[in-house]
């Protein structure tokens, strides 16, 4: 089993991967690894007059496995400190969405999935 420090660096460095294809794709990063008692999300940003609450996962098997290894309990967890943030921006109806970032740390390749968490 690979050390903490290890699955730290390794998820920090999806993350910046994801950011850069993110931005390449129009979004405007708001902020990064956003904590608060409900939750954390690893990336929120502004995409198409949305607030984008984006989740980051590693996946070696392939997209479909990365959106299914986002249980109801993440999911929950998600959409508490989504609506904490916007709250806290005072813009509680602002429109948001759930995308996921879906990064191949073998190849780099990033895939962006749109309302990856469709309530």
């Amino acid at each position: 089993m690979p050390s903490t420090a290890n699955r730290r660096a390794k998820g920090a460095h999806g993350e910046r991967l994801a950011e850069r294809a993110l931005q390449r794709a129009g979004y405007r990063i708001q902020a990064r690894n956003w904590r608060c008692s409900g939750g954390e999300i690893d990336l929120i940003a502004q995409h198409e007059g949305e607030w984008v609450f984006i989740e980051v996962r590693g996946c070696s098997a392939g997209v479909n496995a990365a959106i299914e290894s986002l249980t109801a309990r993440k999911a929950a967890h998600l959409l508490n400190a989504a609506q904490t943030y916007l709250n806290n921006l005072d813009q509680p109806e602002a429109p948001f969405r759930f995308d996921l970032a879906a990064v191949d740390y073998r190849s780099g390749a990033v895939e962006i999935v749109r309302d990856a968490l469709a309530w």
